[in-house]
């Protein structure tokens, strides 16, 4: 048991026995005469950095339990917690969980391990080279403030709420990159009311979203915290489509990265979410109910490149640095959900193509007049109407040639050509989509294959091209038939007609 400083609250965390393949952790709370709080998450405006607090309410009209996730990157957590909690503040926190020990997720917990009272503090263990990190281990140490490290498996739970740890496991604790290694966790609040779930992602990228597929884990989540800032290499199209959230919120400052990245922005839209970001919208409060609910004002979106994701910020109002997110207007006015999941397909997958409605037309596979590195292939649709090919593949022999397409790819008009980047100016137009990575010459074959991993059509592997000239660089065409003959001409037919029909 911990007393508070103040002496008029206390704590009691209780480790039960292990449970599956790990802890559960229980916790029982109270403050005398303190008034009942609703459950609610609060996204911190702590500039580029991340920084959750969740309130928990309690029964009985007693104090809510406070859940702080990450500090950002520097003491301007302080001033986010007293915006967030104003009068509700007693600088006290039941839990603190650091993610992973990059500085923009550790740094701000120094001041908080300086100024608040901390139940506990929990972590994945791994440790970290840095200032900062000995800067908090020292206060840690000096506030004689308890520690926990928890892994995949572990659960919190706190009357009808339930925090559940999904990653890392030891083998993502030891990745190389520490992102990878971050807690994530899924909390489901008010379970007995039907649960509301949001979805922690620190910064995770791939690699940690592949694993947390791979393991066929329940993502759907009503928020998504946004992994990684809106990076990148984070946020994956069958990740985002797993989890579905109603509502994504993005913990992001002014940065030099290009965070959040199109592509994020974009597959959130795709998947229905409102996307809301704390560099426009400040703090961002959600109350952890689908019934809760308020008169909606739509924050203002900054005019610019990011004008274009205007229309999935809805659903909330904003006032003294606070925005504030129904859940309920975000479910009833939901947009509509045209993501497109798509597995990683193996060049070796046993199958028969389909030869449609698309198929492999023409390929330069020795390059051009111009250059040997300037290779490209022509796709024609067979069919009479527009083709959706986002996720689609195509792939060499050694895959070491994978082309994925993006979503929103609408094949409609009747040829596509795909090029590598230095065969742009021999097009003479601008090809659809630039691949990096070559054709071989010899001992070479290309599949193309749906979202589905179904082969669609192929160049069988061979010894040698089935046609085409390397010396005098006429491509490969396809005939009616499906075989394939040498153009009549060098450089071939790309975005026309083959010669050769």
């Amino acid at each position: 048991m911990k007393k508070h400083r103040d002496g008029t609250s206390k704590t009691i965390v209780q480790l039960a026995a292990v449970v599956g393949v790990g802890l559960t952790l229980w916790l029982w709370f109270g403050i005398f005469g303190a008034h009942a709080t609703p459950s609610t998450l609060y996204v911190l405006d702590v500039g580029q950095g991340d920084s959750q607090l969740v309130v928990l309410a309690s029964e009985n009209g007693r104090s809510a339990i406070k859940i702080l996730i990450d500090g950002g990157r520097d003491k301007s957590v302080l001033a986010a917690l007293d915006t967030a909690l104003g009068n509700a503040n007693n600088k006290y926190l039941d839990l603190v969980i650091l993610t992973h020990t990059d500085l923009d997720h550790l740094g701000g917990l120094i001041e908080v391990a300086r100024r608040y009272d901390i139940g506990m503090f929990i972590s994945n263990g791994r440790t970290a080279v840095s200032e900062a990190y000995n800067a908090l281990q020292k206060v840690l140490t000096e506030r004689d403030i308890h520690t926990l490290v928890l892994l995949e498996g572990d659960t919190i739970r706190y009357s009808g709420n339930r925090i559940t740890v999904l990653s890392p496991d030891r083998a993502l604790l030891g990745n190389k990159e520490v992102n990878e290694s971050g807690i994530v966790v899924m909390l489901t609040a008010n379970q007995q009311a039907g649960g509301v779930k949001v979805l922690f992602t620190a910064d995770i990228g791939f690699p940690a979203e592949q694993a947390l597929l791979t393991k066929k884990y329940d993502l759907a989540a009503d928020i998504l915290k946004v992994g990684h800032h809106g990076s990148k290499y984070s946020s994956g199209e069958n990740f985002v489509a797993a989890v579905r959230p109603l509502v994504a919120v993005i913990g992001v400052g002014k940065n030099s990265y290009g965070h959040p990245t199109p592509r994020v922005l974009q597959t959130l839209e795709l998947a229905g979410s409102r996307v809301y970001r704390t560099d426009e919208s400040s703090t961002i409060k959600i109350p952890l109910s689908i019934e809760a609910g308020t008169s909606v004002q739509t924050p203002t979106t900054p005019a610019g490149t990011l004008a274009a994701v205007a229309s999935i910020m809805t659903g909330g109002y904003k006032n003294t640095g606070i925005t504030t997110v129904s859940l309920r207007h975000a479910r009833e006015e939901t947009n509509k959900f045209s993501l497109v999941p798509h597995e990683e397909c193996s060049f070796h997958s046993g199958s028969n193509p389909k030869h449609s409605p698309v198929i492999i037309n023409e390929v330069a596979w020795m390059g051009s007049l111009s250059g040997a590195t300037h290779e490209w292939i022509e796709l024609r649709n067979l069919s009479p109407v527009s083709v959706n090919m986002s996720g689609w593949q195509i792939l060499n022999e050694n895959e070491r040639l994978r082309i994925t397409f993006p979503q929103q790819s609408v094949f409609n008009q009747p040829y596509m050509v795909l090029a590598r980047s230095a065969a742009q100016s021999a097009l003479g137009f601008d090809a659809t989509l630039t691949f990096a990575g070559a054709l071989r010459n010899s001992n070479e074959g290309l599949r193309l294959y749906d979202s589905e991993c179904n082969l669609i059509d192929e160049v069988p592997v061979s010894a040698k091209w089935p046609a085409g000239n390397n010396t005098s660089k006429q491509t490969m065409e396809r005939t009616t038939n499906l075989s394939w003959v040498t153009s009549q001409g060098a450089g071939g037919t790309p975005n026309k007609a083959n010669t050769g029909r």
